[in-house]
């Protein structure tokens, strides 16, 4: 449930001022625009006013943003902790991915972006390289106040200056801007009509261009550059005292000493950016690349069988006569460069059709943790040469690439061939130390955190599995059912709980008050939900079925009501907004038939009896049905809305990973599916309609 959005906090100068008057003063009856729908978005993550010229496009426009911690996979095996800015969200479905969304507005929009600041730390926006209001340029202090936790703030411009920005944080910003909170941010030309895709999540090849992209390209590409020492993003998940994890990130991490070891296209490193972000061309096209280096070291991009010709520099066109080609560009941190590239045979510009290497040519940028290949390395793709798994015809297979154990040094480099050798005599030669692709310890960071992503140690949300996402596997763990609702309830209690920023114990940032609800067996609870901040909070039991969730979008009041187990138990509740468990905002249900004291014992997990023909064959699989919300090739990932999974999940509408991204390729939106989860994994390992 989805409650209205309150009043949001705004320091706005003489001309953003007047800018709200104006959008206030739209004309009735204007028409209406819609934008489509973007799975895991609230409906209100963007919203349109008034066509106020009558071309046919909206020239208002008002962007809500959260913050979002999440783990991504940067190559195979290795997971990653960022911070990320997502569009305002509902539910426990979440498309938050590195980079942030690519931001497209329209030249003479009047646009207004919100901030609601989800995150346990204070953060605010900058509109890099868009003519805005000084009111609007979030740097803390000197404009505004930092957007604190449970916070909102909004952004005010008219956008005026076409071409390639982008938009991060300015608080902390050597460490909040590599840790994701940056994307790009496009103004096109006016042109009549110009309708498009105005929030696209992450980046990657655009789903259609603006009008005047159109009239002089055949596709376009949002391109964002990285690199990121693993040691600092493993320090948020570190230690649950927040106290902690701000003085491990900001006082102890020392930035000027950092060594980045992770390159990074898209979020992704190789073999995943070419799968997640090859660049599909025909023969003569020319094709807009936008590329934005969001790091601190230089890159120096190279295309393999093409010269591309630079077009703009920071979002302003080259002059004709100053226009140079090239097959090597450097971009320097927080420069953005528009490049045409041609395509086909031509002599000049193209060496023809085929699979065309494209890479940061900074030897260690072609890496994953000094292993080659690797690094921000992706391929021009001509049609006729990609398969039917999204990776391109090459002429040797890369799966060895897409095998974690490659990149823990457990794979030789060459064919063991080579050396009269075999794999399986291989190791014999490996020295226990022979892989480099360990992160250096931070002190006080406890043993397997810098390295997360390789299966080893223990981290904050407990030991990983091989080939899972942590993050995920923790949410999913979270999310079993444990107990269920009594079929008759035979009382009724009404209980008011608030939730927020303030309301946590020391080295938190958000809690409930109370944070303990006690209840009788069987009773019907009412629960009067009072969320007391500007963003999104949640009240969740969600170890009980049937499951209620209240959300809402504070401040304001929600209520929602569940009916207690039969049996004495303790249960926990929590908000679902990412992080905000983590931050401190958990309870305890405690069912009992002395509401007044006493203890009652937690309940464990229920176990999980797995089915008979499968007991010797390793852990679980669950059986569920629902019906398919989204599909998410880019993340591996479908949403579907689905029943109760016995022994695993109660019902809801739940994003899941993919064991086999091909598994993808049939399903669309509403089909009906049946669909088996492998409980080492958390991901769907079998789906069918």
């Amino acid at each position: 449930m989805i409650g209205g959005h309150g009043p949001v906090r705004c320091w706005l100068g003489a001309t953003a001022a007047a800018l709200a008057l104006a959008i206030a003063a739209a004309p009735a009856g204007a028409r209406e625009f819609t934008h489509p729908p973007i799975p895991g978005a609230a409906p209100d993550a963007i919203t349109f006013g008034a066509d106020r010229d009558g071309d046919g496009d909206p020239d208002e426009v008002h962007i809500r943003l959260e913050v979002a911690e999440i783990m991504e996979e940067v190559y195979p095996g290795e997971f990653m902790a960022f911070w990320v800015f997502a569009p305002l969200g509902t539910g426990m479905v979440s498309l938050a991915r590195l980079p942030s969304p690519t931001i497209r507005v329209e030249e003479g929009d009047r646009v207004r972006i919100t901030l609601q600041n989800t995150h346990y730390f204070p953060h605010t926006i900058h509109l890099h390289g868009t003519i805005h209001p000084n009111a609007s340029d979030g740097v803390p202090m000197i404009t505004q106040a930092p957007t604190n936790p449970g916070e909102a703030f909004t952004y005010e411009f008219v956008a005026s200056n076409p071409g390639t920005h982008w938009y991060h944080c300015h608080v902390q910003p050597d460490v909040h801007v590599g840790m994701g909170l940056h994307g790009m941010l496009i103004v096109e030309p006016d042109r009549p009509d110009n309708n498009f895709t105005y929030l696209v999540p992450g980046a990657g090849r655009m789903p259609d261009m603006g009008a005047a992209t159109a009239e002089l390209y055949d596709a376009e590409y949002s391109l964002v550059f990285l690199q990121v020492d693993d040691r600092l993003n493993a320090l948020t998940l570190a230690d649950s005292d927040l106290r902690v994890t701000e003085r491990r990130m900001h006082r102890e991490f020392d930035t000027t000493r950092a060594e980045p070891n992770v390159f990074l296209l898209n979020g992704r490193a190789f073999p995943l950016a070419l799968h997640d972000t090859p660049i599909e061309v025909k023969s003569g096209e020319t094709v807009r690349l936008r590329l934005l280096n969001a790091g601190e070291e230089t890159v120096q991009l190279h295309t393999h069988g093409h010269h591309f010709t630079i077009s703009h520099l920071d979002g302003y066109p080259v002059p004709d006569g100053a226009r140079v080609t090239r097959d090597v560009v450097s971009i320097g941190p927080a420069q953005r460069v528009d490049l045409a590239l041609h395509t086909g045979d031509d002599g000049l510009h193209a060496s023809g059709p085929g699979v065309w290497l494209m890479h940061d040519h900074t030897a260690r940028a072609v890496t994953n943790k000094g292993l080659n290949p690797g690094g921000a390395t992706t391929a021009i793709v001509y049609d006729g040469f990609m398969g039917a798994d999204g990776l391109p015809r090459t002429a040797m297979p890369l799966a060895r690439y897409f095998d974690p154990a490659y990149y823990r040094g457990e794979v030789p480099v060459f064919d063991p061939a080579i050396f009269n050798s075999t794999l399986e005599d291989y190791p014999e030669a490996m020295p226990p130390a022979a892989a480099s692709g360990e992160g250096a310890q931070v002190e006080g960071v406890p043993d397997g955190v810098a390295g997360i992503g390789n299966g080893h140690g223990d981290h904050a949300h407990g030991a990983a599995t091989e080939g899972a996402n942590p993050m995920m596997m923790h949410m999913l763990e979270g999310h079993r059912v444990v107990a269920k609702s009594c079929g008759t309830p035979t009382g009724f209690r009404r209980v008011e709980i608030r939730g927020g920023s303030g309301l946590g114990g020391p080295g938190s940032v958000y809690g409930f008050a109370p944070n303990e609800i006690r209840a009788r067996p069987c009773e019907e609870v009412e629960v009067v939900f009072r969320n007391d901040d500007q963003v999104r909070h949640t009240f969740l039991v969600p170890g009980l079925s049937p499951m209620t969730s209240i959300e809402l979008v504070g401040p304001g009041v929600q209520v929602g009501r569940f009916v207690t187990p039969a049996e004495e138990m303790v249960l926990d509740f929590h908000c679902h907004v990412p992080a905000h468990e983590r931050a401190g905002m958990l309870g305890r249900l405690v069912v009992s038939n002395d509401v007044d004291g006493g203890s009652v014992a937690a309940v464990p997990p229920a176990p999980v009896e797995a089915p008979a023909e499968q007991a010797e064959e390793g852990p679980p699989h669950f059986h569920g049905v629902g019906t398919v919300i989204a599909v998410v090739a880019r993340q591996n990932m479908v949403i579907i809305d689905h029943g109760e999974i016995p022994g695993y999940m109660a019902a809801m509408t739940m994003g899941f990973s993919v064991a086999d991204p091909s598994l993808l390729d049939s399903l669309e939106e509403g089909d009906r599916v049946e669909f088996v989860i492998d409980e080492a994994t958390g991901a769907i390992s079998d789906i069918a309609k």
